[in-house]
């Protein structure tokens, strides 16, 4: 993997739409860089012989039944709604 530097943060920081200074990107990625290097790290362990393991404990997924519920009528979340244009809530643009 390349190394992570300020142009690629600045670049992820627009996709993601925060604003960063220099000093925020810079600091970044050195932060990143220092994440990778750990997980190089972690390649470096001896799991031969090991087990994969799913989880540690022996713990179980408790799944409830899926119940349907009362819920606001249309009109009644639209009364809640800051801007409508007919029976749509409207907001503002997300997307260029």
């Amino acid at each position: 993997m390349s190394e992570i530097n300020q142009k690629l943060i600045e670049h992820l920081a627009s996709l993601i739409r925060i604003d960063l200074n220099s000093d925020e990107s810079q600091l970044f990625a050195g932060q990143l860089n220092g994440l990778v290097e750990e997980f190089k790290n972690l390649q470096l362990v001896d799991t031969d012989g090991i087990e994969p393991t799913g989880h540690i404990g022996d713990l179980v997924t408790i799944m409830r039944i899926d119940e349907s519920s009362a819920s606001l009528d249309q009109e009644e979340v639209l009364m809640n709604a800051p801007d409508r244009n007919g029976m749509f809530i409207k907001v503002k643009r997300v997307i260029e």
